[in-house]
C-alpha cells in the first residue's frame, strides 16, 4: 500500500462519516421535529451538539488532512477546481460550525436547562437545521466535483 492509497482511503472514509452522517442527522431531524414531542426534539438537539464535537470535527480535520496528503503525494494540483471548491466548502464549515452552529446549540442547551423545550429552543434548532441542510448540498456539490474530478 502506497501513501497515496492510504490517504485515498482515510479521504473517502471521512467523506462517508461526514457526508453520510449530515444527511442521517436530516433524516432524524425531520422525524424528531415532525413528532411535536418538545422531549425528543431537545434530546435530539443534545445529540446534535455531541455529534458534532466528537464526530464531525475530528472526521472533517482528518479529511482536510488527507486530501492535503492527496495533493502532496499525487498528481493533483492546489488549482484544480474540485480541490479548491472542496477547500472552500471545508472552510465554510468551520467557519459556519464554530462561529454558527456551535454558539446556536449551546444556546439551544442553555435554554433547555432554563425551561425545557420553550419555543425559542425550537426556533434555534429549526435555523440551525436549515442551515445544515444547504451545507449538506454544497458537501454533495463537493463528493460529485471529487469524483468526475470537475475541471481537469
Amino acid at each position: 500500500m502506497t501513501w497515496y492509497e492510504l490517504f485515498l482511503f482515510l479521504h473517502i472514509a471521512m467523506a462517508i462519516v461526514w457526508v453520510g452522517g449530515a444527511f442521517f442527522l436530516q433524516m432524524l431531524a425531520l422525524r424528531s421535529l415532525g413528532s411535536r414531542d418538545e422531549a425528543r426534539v431537545a434530546a435530539f438537539a443534545g445529540d446534535i451538539e455531541v455529534l458534532g464535537t466528537r464526530v464531525f470535527t475530528p472526521s472533517s480535520v482528518v479529511l482536510l488532512l488527507t486530501g492535503i496528503g492527496l495533493v502532496l503525494d499525487g498528481n493533483w494540483d492546489w488549482g484544480e477546481p474540485f480541490v479548491s471548491v472542496g477547500l472552500l466548502v471545508w472552510l465554510v464549515s468551520l467557519v459556519a460550525g464554530v462561529g454558527y452552529l456551535g454558539p446556536t446549540f449551546g444556546k439551544v442547551k442553555a435554554e433547555r436547562q432554563q425551561g425545557g423545550a420553550t419555543p425559542r429552543a425550537q426556533q434555534l434548532i429549526a435555523n440551525a437545521l436549515r442551515y445544515s441542510r444547504v451545507e449538506l448540498v454544497l458537501l454533495w456539490i463537493v463528493v460529485f466535483m471529487m469524483v468526475v474530478k470537475l475541471g481537469t
